[in-house]
């Protein structure tokens, strides 16, 4: 069997694909790509409402009067009051 009909054929649907999704994609000044990149972030983020807690004795004081569990932070073994 001769793969080079299939292999032809092949590029010819990829090179149409590719021509269909040029002609579709509207040209788009700067500020519009701005925009509708701002439009796609979500308004609210709950990760970043969280208090951060350095001290771990203030973190489980809170945690026991709050009845919330405590999660720790800790890169390369070591706690840390920074984040990523």
């Amino acid at each position: 069997m001769n793969p080079l009909p299939t292999l032809l054929s092949l590029l010819a649907l990829i090179g149409a694909a590719a021509a269909v999704a040029s002609a579709q994609t509207p040209d788009r000044t700067p500020v519009q790509l701005k925009t509708e990149i701002e439009s796609l972030r979500p308004e609210r983020l709950a990760w970043r409402e969280i208090r951060w807690i350095n001290c771990p004795l203030v973190a489980l004081r809170l945690s026991r009067e709050q009845k919330k569990p405590v999660i720790a932070w800790v890169f390369l073994g070591n706690p840390t009051d920074e984040r990523c």
